[in-house]
């Protein structure tokens, strides 16, 4: 009886054993195909999309330009060869997205500041720069000025900088940043400093960088900015591109130290002492006695284009009606001043990289023998460098039958232009789509790096911000700061090159960069991807997110309130 008991139990355990084996073996069978299929990906298909994506040819691929124009068909063409559906409007592969373009008449700007029989005029460019906005064919205004230091409200750390200050109707001056030693992050939060004028009744807003340092550098890439053609999304379920579409501030713009010192001279006060005082956290927010007189008129056109949207459909019977989006933004920002006789500013790393990464994804996810039980979209957009409008637009506008988009994937200045040891995964602690990220570094032999500065600064930059803002979980899985080549300083090379090159005709591909590193990384994307549309339950929302209690929970209490 005895024996016979212990035979059963023996077979029992052998019984449970082979379950485990088999259930291991299975379980695992799809992720090491995924990684075997994975080491297929072919860098050549890559470098030839990179290479023609980036090139003089396609002059930028501005927003709405022919070069775009050129480089959407050349990805249509592509998304057509590796077999995918077109999920665009019409039956196409083409979602067509309006824009009001404007653009400031540089010749009728006249900006100044006058008290009495004096007048501190600025020079549009050097040291004043504005924003058109669409409501405002032209501006001929003048209004009085507060100074408001940084123009921050913030109860939580017993901050006001409008208490005991009227600027109903008056231009507000604000410097960016906060007192020193203390960290907030609404202390550089221009969106945050905005609504607080606003709030407060300011008609103008005059931003300034307060220390001279960086003065230069800052005022150029703020100014080459907002001087070039602005765009808006004509659908009127949209605000707009910029502070002053979202923001109804008639005067609104940046100014350098040495004009805004005039100006405070000319008041009576230096401004040197007033930046010392509110430095050391006091309130020195004061009327001042001269105004500000802003003129100038607004050019106005209509401009065409189009996100560029492929469809993979699902193999599941349920899980196809959950879709995944995988993108990159298309455009770059065309052709501008010229530098070292280069005035073409090809984009390459941004975001030549990851159009280039989206189709080699795209052919080699295809090729998987057994499909993705979700269904997956690619898309490249328009706009990005226009204030993320194509994704707006996408995200917002991309309706689904009986189905619904559960996750995206974005990818933007793919890896880094050498290899690095580790990934910063920008969204990691929102959702479970963190577990793709741990799937996707294993096999690759990288580490997490969990960099929340690094999201802070730049998650909300890019378009994956879009899909965030509707609810919808999101990644872009950015470079570390370990460099593979112990003689790199990473973080200095990343700095060094957003200073040179960010924004020139110097990201092209005569720049050096790293066909290893971009390899590893279109890996690293094939795995996430592969095991969000194909391992994961159910895509949810960590619920301790800011995101997700700004965005999901407080659209479910509006609905539930209506």
């Amino acid at each position: 009886m005895k024996h016979n008991n212990m035979k059963s139990i023996r077979i029992i355990i052998l019984g449970f054993i082979f379950s485990a084996i088999c259930a291991l073996a299975f379980g695992q069978a799809p992720k090491e195909s995924a990684i075997q299929a994975m080491n297929t990906i072919d860098y050549n298909y890559f470098q030839k999309h990179l290479t023609f994506l980036a090139s003089d040819e396609l002059k930028g691929r501005d927003t709405g330009s022919e070069g775009y124009a050129l480089a959407a068909e050349y990805v249509t063409d592509e998304f057509k060869t590796n077999g995918l559906l077109p999920f665009g409007d019409n039956q196409t592969y083409y979602q067509h997205v309006g824009f009001a373009e404007r653009i400031i008449d540089k010749k009728s700007v006249v900006f100044k500041s006058s008290l009495n029989d004096k007048t501190v005029k600025a020079v549009y460019g050097k040291n004043i720069t504005l924003l058109s906005s669409q409501k405002y064919a032209n501006v001929n205004d003048t209004q009085e000025i507060a100074f408001v230091g940084y123009g921050n409200i913030i109860p939580d750390e017993n901050i006001n900088d409008y208490e005991g200050i009227d600027v109903k109707g008056k231009t507000v001056i604000i410097a960016l940043g906060g007192p020193n030693g203390m960290k907030n992050n609404d202390f550089f939060n221009l969106e945050a400093k905005a609504k607080n004028a606003q709030k407060n009744g300011a008609t103008g807003i005059i931003l300034f960088y307060p220390k001279k340092a960086l003065q230069k550098i800052i005022f150029k890439n703020i100014h080459g900015f907002i001087s070039s053609a602005m765009l808006s999304l004509t659908d009127s379920a949209f605000s707009g591109a910029s502070l002053s579409d979202d923001f109804d501030f008639k005067i609104a713009g940046m100014a350098k130290l040495d004009f805004l010192e005039d100006v405070f001279k000319l008041n009576g006060l230096k401004l040197k002492k007033e930046l010392k005082n509110i430095s050391k956290g006091n309130n020195s927010s004061q009327l001042l006695r001269s105004k500000f007189a802003c003129k100038f008129d607004v050019i106005f056109k209509q401009k065409d284009c189009k996100n560029v949207v492929a469809l993979l459909p699902g193999t599941d019977p349920k899980l196809k009606n959950e879709y995944v989006v995988v993108s990159a933004h298309l455009d770059h920002v065309g052709v501008g001043k010229t530098i070292k006789g280069d005035s073409i500013y090809n984009g390459m790393w941004d975001n030549a990289t990851g159009s280039a990464a989206v189709l080699s994804l795209s052919k080699a996810i295809k090729e998987m023998p057994k499909g993705t039980k979700r269904s997956i979209i690619f898309v490249c957009y328009t706009g990005e460098e226009k204030g993320l409008l194509g994704s707006k637009y996408f995200a917002s506008k991309t309706k689904i039958n009986d189905g619904k988009i559960v996750a995206n994937l974005n990818v933007d200045m793919l890896a880094a232009l050498f290899e690095t040891t580790d990934v910063i995964p920008l969204g990691y602690n929102h959702s479970n789509l963190s577990e793709a990220v741990d799937y996707a570094v294993k096999p690759l032999n990288l580490v997490v790096d969990n960099n929340l500065q690094e999201e802070k600064e730049y998650f909300s930059r890019s378009d994956q911000m879009s899909f965030i803002q509707q609810g919808v979980p999101a990644l872009n899985i950015g470079n570390g700061y370990t460099a593979k080549n112990s003689k790199i300083n990473a973080k200095k090379e990343v700095d060094k090159w957003m200073k040179k090159s960010y924004h020139s005709p110097f990201d092209d591909l005569n720049q050096d960069y790293s066909p290893e590193a971009f390899l590893t990384f279109m890996k690293l994307y094939y795995l996430a991807t592969y095991y969000t549309a194909n391992e994961m339950n159910e895509i949810k929302w960590n619920p301790e997110s800011k995101y997700y209690k700004k965005y999901v929970l407080k659209e479910k209490k509006v609905t539930a309130h209506k």
